[in-house]
């Protein structure tokens, strides 16, 4: 990513829930205040503004998937859903602090704060990200955000590896509370040593809590036959795209490997779903069950032993 631009990946994850969340077919799986806070936080881009009308944005949408990564924007949304899932059940499971790491234009801490008043959120990201998701949520309301006490920003450069000591002193952070750190769709562009930081970065509240924190993160696995860290199906424009925004995937890992991975990190597997777990969780409807989705990422629930 650019130094002082905020993530292009960020912006159309944001604006794909808002645009699924409009689909008569799919619209009940983005939730609502999920939709309206995308909305406002990445505006509709060319191929969704005025250039195009209603009828004409989602063939070129349809279009645009399948020549991409065909299932992507529904994948997204199933990601989300399952992640905020997992939130709700470590916060009525008694976790008193939720850490999101790279946030990007995510709304799941903005959503929750209100009605967790007694737990603490922070979302680290990037400083061009997530000045440019402030920005967008202080000018794109006629309500600001009501942001509480227990809602925190700290901007951090996830690459810097120095996270410890910035997340000790950052507001509202409080050592010792039992944690859910979340890290969605970030691991696949952080090089190996970077992974290995931000294992070490959890680990440490993680030992501090003494019951132990949590760690759901989403990561890639590489392809069979060429290795190539993509989705299935995944066309190499998307490469070209993701090295042109500087947002090349550099880490992926088998799910073979990860149980023995995470053991020498201090973690357990507590859950790992892959897209036919999503599959059959939120598309068992027969009018939900032909639809097209994104393989080749997978979520992980890492307990701390």
């Amino acid at each position: 990513m650019r130094a002082e631009q905020p993530s292009a990946t960020a912006k159309r994850i944001a604006r794909s829930l808002a645009t699924l969340a409009a689909e008569p077919l799919v619209g009940q799986l983005v939730p609502a205040s999920a939709a309206e806070l995308s909305r406002r936080l990445a505006p509709r881009s060319l191929f969704g503004g005025a250039l195009f009308g209603a009828r004409l944005r989602r063939p070129l949408r349809q279009v645009l998937e399948r020549l991409t990564i065909p299932g992507i924007n529904l994948h997204y949304a199933l990601r989300k859903r399952y992640l905020e899932e997992t939130a709700r059940a470590a916060l009525h499971q008694g976790f008193r602090q939720v850490v999101i790491c790279g946030a990007g234009f995510d709304t799941l801490a903005l959503r929750l704060h209100p009605s967790f008043p007694t737990v603490q959120f922070i979302e680290i990201d990037h400083p061009a990200t997530q000045r440019h998701k402030l920005a967008r949520l202080a000018v794109n309301s006629s309500t600001p955000l009501q942001r509480e006490s227990n809602l925190h920003f700290l901007p951090l450069d996830l690459t810097t590896r120095d996270f410890a000591s910035q997340l000790a002193g950052a507001a509202g952070y409080r050592a010792g509370l039992r944690t859910l750190f979340i890290a969605e769709g970030l691991l696949m562009y952080l090089a190996p040593g970077e992974v290995d930081a931000l294992f070490q970065f959890v680990r440490g509240p993680a030992i501090a809590a003494g019951a132990g924190s949590r760690f759901a993160f989403t990561f890639m696995e590489p392809r069979a036959g060429d290795r190539r860290l993509a989705f299935r199906g995944s066309t190499r424009a998307v490469d070209w795209w993701l090295r042109l925004r500087g947002e090349p995937f550099k880490w992926a890992i088998g799910r073979e490997q990860l149980p023995d991975y995470l053991a020498a990190r201090s973690f357990f597997v507590r859950e790992l779903a892959t897209s036919t777990t999503l599959r059959q969780r939120y598309l068992r409807e027969p009018h939900l069950s032909r639809l097209s989705l994104a393989e080749g990422e997978h979520i992980c629930v890492a307990d701390h032993v």
